[in-house]
């Protein structure tokens, strides 16, 4: 049980990396998504309610980064009920799951709920274009 608690932890560890990953390289390749990141500024998180995998995405001035933990006061915060249902939601990447799981109390948002929908666009955003590689491009 601890094992597969462990793996489960550094799966969505993993995910959410990569989705920092794949903010930057957006942020880099795309001028549309360059545009759309200097709109705002502020910190955005996702985790775990518990707060055992945490991840924290910085944007400032058109520029984004990630760093791995909690924020002690992020401008918003997208939690998941736990580490099996962050996993559940992010391996099936899709608007759906995370619409039921709204839905069943699963997941909950905290903060500012302007910029939290602004961030969550630009996560769709970048998924799509992580879709569709050719699109990513574009300067």
């Amino acid at each position: 049980m601890m094992l597969q608690s462990w793996k489960e932890r550094a799966m969505v560890e993993g995910i959410l990396s990569v989705l920092g990953g794949a903010l930057l390289l957006a942020s880099r390749l795309n001028r549309e998504f360059q545009e759309d990141l200097r709109q705002r500024d502020g910190i955005a998180e996702i985790r775990t309610e518990d707060r055992l995998v945490a991840r924290r995405y910085y944007i400032s001035h058109g520029r984004i980064r990630s760093a791995r933990g909690p924020h002690p006061s992020p401008d918003f915060a997208m939690l998941y009920k736990d580490v099996p249902t962050a996993l559940e939601i992010l391996k099936q990447g899709t608007e759906e799951a995370s619409l039921k799981a709204i839905a069943e109390g699963k997941m909950l948002f905290d903060g500012d709920m302007a910029f939290g929908m602004w961030f969550m666009e630009l996560l769709k955003k970048v998924g799509d274009l992580m879709k569709e590689p050719k699109k990513l491009v574009s300067l």
